[in-house]
């Protein structure tokens, strides 16, 4: 699932110790195509493999 965030973006090593701890972190986001954003808990927990890359300038990035 790609995600795209808003508001304060993760650094790597954010995501990195959020994988290691299993942390939920609570995200603004907004799926691919999907224009409003929301709240989304996501378990770090579960995630196996994330790649963070700028989206255009000014809309945030994905996860």
């Amino acid at each position: 699932m790609m995600l795209r965030l808003h508001g304060n973006m993760p650094t790597e090593d954010d995501v990195a110790a959020w994988m290691k701890e299993g942390s939920v972190i609570q995200l603004q986001v907004s799926e691919t195509g999907v224009q409003a954003p929301h709240t989304m808990l996501v378990n770090f927990g579960s995630v196996v493999f994330a790649w963070l890359t700028p989206d255009n300038p000014g809309r945030g990035v994905d996860l």
